[in-house]
């Protein structure tokens, strides 16, 4: 089968809820020597949903950390590492995730997917958890302003707002 109708096959399986038989044809997509690096990249956000599915959430983390041997690091797959340690009560490591996305290259003219939230509103708001987790009320109500300035009429950024209104 031809790189890119195995990486489309492999996500047509996952949007049909095969997650270990995606998993099986993503895999070997990102071994194979062949394929477009931003479908390599996509593969591995998708292949670290199936394994997510499938509760094996290492291999997931390790798969979105396979996509940096691919190009540099992505927004979108930072906001994922950031949220798989946020969701593990590891607030640095998620803070210096959702920073990381913060900082990654924006790719207006990249054919690849992208999620223009991943750059600025995911992370500010994130990281305000992460800080208010932390006790750091100052800084997270910071960064909550921060997603505001995005989007302020986001029902997180209010609901936040109230939180630190009321303290």
């Amino acid at each position: 089968m031809e790189a890119r109708h195995q990486y489309y096959y492999g996500r047509e399986l996952y949007y049909h809820g095969q997650y270990e038989e995606a998993v099986s044809v993503l895999e070997r997509f990102l071994l194979s020597a062949e394929g477009w690096v931003e479908n390599k990249i996509e593969a591995c956000s998708v292949c670290a949903g199936c394994y997510l599915r499938l509760g094996q959430e290492q291999a997931s983390l390790n798969t979105l950390l396979r996509s940096m041997s691919f190009d540099l690091p992505r927004a979108e797959l930072c906001c994922e590492i950031g949220k798989f340690f946020l969701e593990h009560g590891n607030c640095r490591n998620a803070i210096y995730w959702y920073e990381t996305a913060l900082n990654a290259p924006k790719r207006e003219c990249s054919e690849g997917f992208i999620l223009p939230d991943c750059h600025d509103y995911v992370p500010f708001l994130q990281l305000c958890v992460c800080y208010d987790k932390l006790g750091d009320r100052q800084k997270a109500k910071e960064y909550n302003e921060k997603a505001g300035a995005c989007k302020p009429y986001s029902q997180s950024y209010l609901y936040n707002k109230r939180y630190f209104d009321s303290l």
